[in-house]
């Protein structure tokens, strides 16, 4: 029985080293795989988006703007790396900022916390903001995605309808999804929102590169 189980973990990783799939994405519930070679190409594209300024906080009469390329530190612009990240979705990781120390993320644990250190833990970071959003409003999405802390991890990628778990991505997403209709998902994988989508969507500007 044991050589059997053996046998059986072994021939599971050769089908996922084959297939160039992580094993995080065999224990989604809808067996979901992807194209890596579409992910490298998006990630060739998100990186080819130029800096932009960002926009202007509301009520900040004669305080200097953040100067255009400075790392963001603003609640609710959104990070995106494609550093893959051990144990979940492989094609990268987002979060949302919450303050100038914090960010909002979900890991393999669920939805939680993290250090806004983007700039220095991560071999590439992009910093984006949502188009036609004020930045009171990017706040109110930041709070959004404060506030489902402790939801669970979703595996199930396709499943973006839920709200009792999120993949990271899948967490900011929904948060202006929800909060104002606004669609970042740019369908390059159907139903399931990667982190990429969030720099090569129409919706956002890119303003901030490592």
């Amino acid at each position: 029985m044991r050589k059997k189980n053996l046998l059986g973990c072994i021939l599971l990783m050769m089908v996922l080293l084959l297939t160039n799939i992580s094993p995080a994405f065999a224990q989604a519930k809808d067996d979901y795989t992807i194209d890596m070679k579409q992910v490298e190409a998006d990630w060739e594209k998100a990186a080819k988006v130029p800096v932009v300024s960002d926009k202007t906080v509301e009520g900040s009469k004669g305080i200097t703007p953040m100067a255009t390329g400075t790392y963001p530190t603003r609640k609710g612009v959104i990070l995106v790396t494609p550093d893959k990240l051990k144990g979940i979705i492989p094609t990268g990781h987002a979060a949302i900022i919450y303050n100038n120390t914090t960010v909002v993320e979900s890991l393999s644990g669920g939805v939680t916390t993290g250090a806004n250190n983007w700039n220095k833990v991560r071999s590439k970071t992009y910093g984006v903001t949502v188009s036609g959003t004020t930045t009171t409003q990017d706040s109110n999405a930041a709070n959004w995605c404060y506030n489902q802390r402790g939801k669970s991890y979703n595996w199930n990628y396709l499943n973006v309808s839920t709200r009792s778990s999120f993949y990271c991505s899948h967490l900011v997403w929904a948060a202006f999804k929800d909060l104002y209709g606004i669609d970042l998902n740019t369908s390059s994988y159907g139903a399931a929102v990667h982190p990429m989508e969030l720099v090569n969507t129409s919706r956002t500007s890119k303003i901030y590169e490592s």
